[in-house]
């Protein structure tokens, strides 16, 4: 949940006054959201406010990550506080001038949403300084957010802190959670960004780190009701005390110990005892009640009956890449976007608009109904993939829409407004850099026209990629896990595509391991890579490949 300062909505009725923008066929409105005029096509629905319109999307994201290189200030106070960017330990900016939000500290959230939003940018554009902004990052939260081996709940990581704090201990200053408690599904996610880092680096520090969250969540699982879930939402992991006992955000724990077993890491039997009982619990309770709970690293929340899009989102993320793993797949991606229209696009906070020119915009939490930038790019995510699961072809203009109404929350340098239609939310480090911009890849995969026209890219992976470089004729990169599918938009028709030396074939679908290949016209193609091994891929124009 946000901090509000002072709520006061702003209303952006649509403007009866248009200006035409000449030769375009595009109008602009006399109204904004956020730092720019409204833009809309013949139909009056938004378009990206960003000149020329096929490049928006990446103008967007290499604006946001602009901003972290470029205009970040470091933290208030004396050193060693000092010596680090504002958001290792503050939630959120204030205003043009960065002000820290001296609410918390959320790092549950910022950490495992900075790491996808960085990955999935580093394969984009092959600039692995991202992957270290975000090594770093994680290097910091082990070393300072970790508790003891001692603890109930040992080497398992803190989730929360207040504002400014140096070692994270929990979010205790608004008296709302107490010392050592942590969101344990939040936990998870950090665990997994540690096991994804390890793959990314090597280094073993990560892969004990994942280890010994997985080794807790294994211990501590049970059998899920419809009032306790396969895990404590909340634990006070000094004594293990529950204090709030149900939570449905469990992706990121099952993913985590999934990818160690497929690893053969750990202790196998446990983490698979622990995933069959967290998959029968999403798949007999939220899936089937829509209690999808969580609150958001900042609130107290104590309900078996509470609604957050968080947690809804998540899982229709996770089945639109892992369809295997709910036999009702085709039933209950649908069924979660339309969950998400009914409580959280169509309920509003008071004075706040469900639609804008056609965009779907969306609100967070049960007690926190204000439009969100993040969470519409979350929902044009979930209806992109949809669309490339199912063709229906209305999901993916309600993602078109909801992605073209993001960008007008970067100002032309890349500093976001989170929540354009109230005034006093702040941005928040974790949705505006993290959560939000990660979603337009998975928008990618679903729709490679909506990535740049004439240039190379690999627009998705589920998997952790690394070694990426882009060349004339060819794209290269190594992937670190098996069974995994690349999307990619190229200038060029594959003639050659190796794994670790070894050609694949091209193929008509993707049954099997190979690579398939989609003309988008002007020379641009689509080419997806099946592959069951892991090593160096190589993508070519040539049958020969010098090395």
């Amino acid at each position: 949940m946000k901090k509000i300062i002072i709520i006061t909505i702003v209303y952006f009725a649509k403007s009866l006054v248009f200006a035409q923008m000449p030769k375009t066929g595009y109008k602009e409105l006399a109204d904004s959201v956020a730092f720019h005029r409204v833009i809309v096509d013949s139909l009056d629905k938004i378009v990206p406010w960003f000149s020329p319109r096929s490049m928006a999307y990446d103008e967007f994201l290499r604006k946001r990550w602009h901003f972290i290189y470029s205009d970040v200030p470091n933290s208030p106070g004396p050193a060693p506080r000092s010596d680090y960017p504002q958001y290792y330990f503050y939630c959120a900016y204030k205003n043009a001038k960065l002000d820290p939000d001296t609410w918390m500290n959320d790092i549950g959230e910022k950490i495992p949403n900075w790491f996808e939003s960085a990955r999935l940018y580093y394969q984009y554009t092959g600039d692995s300084l991202v992957m270290s902004i975000i090594r770093n990052f994680v290097n910091y939260t082990i070393d300072h957010g970790t508790s003891p081996s001692s603890f109930s709940w040992p080497n398992f990581p803190y989730t929360t802190t207040n504002a400014g704090d140096l070692d994270f201990r929990g979010f205790t200053n608004s008296k709302r959670l107490v010392l050592h408690e942590v969101q344990v599904d939040h936990a998870g996610d950090i665990g997994l960004t540690y096991f994804k880092l390890f793959l990314y680096t090597g280094e073993e520090k990560f892969k004990l780190a994942a280890i010994h969250v997985a080794d807790v969540l294994a211990s501590n699982a049970r059998t899920g009701s419809a009032i306790a879930s396969v895990w404590p939402y909340r634990v006070v992991m000094s004594t293990g005390q529950v204090t709030a006992p149900y939570g449905a955000n469990w992706f990121g724990c099952y993913a985590l110990l999934d990818n160690l077993v497929k690893a053969k890491l750990g202790n196998i039997a446990a983490y698979r005892l622990a995933m069959n009982k967290a998959k029968d619990f999403i798949l007999h309770y939220p899936m089937k009640t829509g209690y999808w709970t969580d609150g958001h690293t900042d609130t107290d929340v104590k309900s078996n009956v509470y609604r957050s899009n968080m947690s809804a989102s998540n899982a229709t993320l996770y089945l639109l890449d892992h369809p295997d793993f709910d036999p009702d797949f085709k039933l209950d991606v649908p069924k979660l976007i339309m969950w998400t229209e009914k409580y959280f696009i169509f309920r509003s906070a008071p004075g706040e608009p469900s639609m804008q020119w056609g965009a779907h915009i969306v609100g967070e939490q049960d007690s926190f109904l204000y439009k969100m930038d993040y969470q519409t790019a979350r929902y044009a995510a979930e209806c992109a993939g949809w669309y490339a699961a199912s063709g229906d072809t209305s999901y993916k203009e309600k993602a078109y829409r909801s992605l073209n109404w993001v960008t007008y929350c970067s100002d032309s340098n890349g500093m976001a407004s989170e929540s354009p239609l109230s005034k006093g939310i702040t941005s928040w480090w974790s949705d505006c850099y993290g959560e939000g911009p990660r979603m337009f890849y998975h928008a990618f995969a679903a729709v490679p026209a909506w990535a740049p026209p004439g240039e190379n890219h690999l627009l998705y992976s589920t998997g952790i990629l690394k070694k990426v470089m882009y060349g004339p004729g060819f794209v290269h990169y190594t992937a670190t896990d098996y069974d995994g599918i690349e999307t990619l938009r190229l200038i060029f028709n594959p003639a050659n595509i190796t794994i670790d030396g070894k050609r694949i074939l091209r193929r008509p679908d993707l049954s099997g391991e190979g690579f398939t290949v989609k003309t988008l016209g002007q020379g641009d193609y689509v080419v997806q890579v099946k592959r069951s091994h892991i090593g160096a891929i190589i993508i070519s124009n040539k049958d020969v490949v010098s090395q």
